[in-house]
């Protein structure tokens, strides 16, 4: 499977928090279920792909993350630094 089909609802999940569909606490829950489900797939997916198209995907993984990041200041929930952590971890199992 590609990465990218694979993070698909993890960038759902994030973009949901970020456009307040979502609550962070939420968001964070689905995504630690997430990445239990998917971490061991996306390692193995980042070699039927070229490193190019794994870069494609983990950079998009870190820019939400950053997105996600950015929240921080003005809301103080932990829930987004919990969130960037993970997506952060998705990011780099692409490397």
């Amino acid at each position: 499977m590609h990465p990218s089909e694979r993070v698909r609802i993890v960038t759902e999940t994030a973009r949901a928090v970020l456009e307040h569909r979502l609550t962070p606490a939420l968001g964070a829950q689905a995504l630690t279920l997430q990445q239990e489900q998917i971490t061991r797939f996306l390692r193995s997916d980042r070699i039927d792909v070229t490193r190019a198209e794994a870069d494609v995907v983990a950079l998009t993984l870190r820019r939400l993350a950053e997105q996600i990041a950015d929240r921080s200041p003005t809301d103080p929930d932990p829930a987004f630094t919990e969130m960037a952590r993970i997506l952060g971890e998705l990011a780099q199992s692409l490397r």
